[in-house]
C-alpha cells in the first residue's frame, strides 16, 4: 500500500508539472514537448508489472485529459497502453538494470510511440493530414524527446547504485 502511495504522488506531481511547466521546453514549429508523465509511467511498470503500469497510465491520463479540457479518455486510453507496455519489463533478476541503464531510454522510447500512435492517430482523426505526416511531425520528434529527457532518471540511478 505504501509503494502505491508512493508511486500515486510521483505521477500526481509529474502530471502537475506536465501540464504547468513542460510547455517551456517546447521545440519547433510543432511545439513538441516530452512527455514526462510517461516516463513516470514507465518506471512504474518496470516496477510493479502490467496490471499497475496500466492502471497509473489510465489514472493519469484522465487527470491529463481533465487538465486540458479536450478528447476525455484519449490521453487515458493512450497512457493505458503506454503503461501495460512497460510492464512487460517487470523482471525480479533484471530490474535494477532496466532502470539504471540505458535500456530504461529504450523502454520509454517504445512506450511513447505506442502512446503517441494511439494519441495522435485518435486526434487528428478527420482532418487532412495523413498517417505518415502524423508519424513524422509528432509521433516520432515526441518519442524521441521524451526518450532523451528520460535519460535523466537513468543518471540519477546510476549515482544512487554507486553510492551503494
Amino acid at each position: 500500500m505504501g509503494q502505491n502511495l508512493k508511486y500515486s504522488a510521483l505521477l500526481l506531481v509529474l502530471v502537475i508539472a506536465q501540464k504547468t511547466l513542460v510547455w517551456l521546453l517546447a521545440v519547433t514549429g510543432y511545439e513538441v514537448t516530452p512527455d514526462i508523465v510517461l516516463v513516470g509511467l514507465a518506471y512504474v511498470g518496470i516496477k510493479r508489472g502490467k496490471i499497475t503500469g496500466s492502471i497509473a497510465g489510465f489514472l493519469s491520463g484522465l487527470l491529463l485529459d481533465l487538465f486540458s479540457f479536450s478528447f476525455i479518455g484519449l490521453m487515458a486510453l493512450s497512457k493505458s497502453a503506454g503503461g501495460f507496455l512497460s510492464g512487460f519489463f517487470n523482471n525480479e533478476n533484471k530490474m535494477e538494470r532496466y532502470l539504471s541503464s540505458y535500456g530504461f531510454v529504450l523502454i520509454v522510447f517504445f512506450c511513447s510511440m505506442v502512446n503517441n500512435v494511439i494519441y495522435f492517430t485518435i486526434y487528428f482523426q478527420g482532418t487532412s493530414l495523413v498517417f505518415s505526416d502524423v508519424l513524422l511531425r509528432y509521433v516520432l520528434p515526441t518519442a524521441v524527446y521524451t526518450s532523451i529527457i528520460s535519460i535523466i532518471p537513468v543518471i540519477f540511478a546510476r549515482k544512487k547504485l554507486r553510492r551503494l
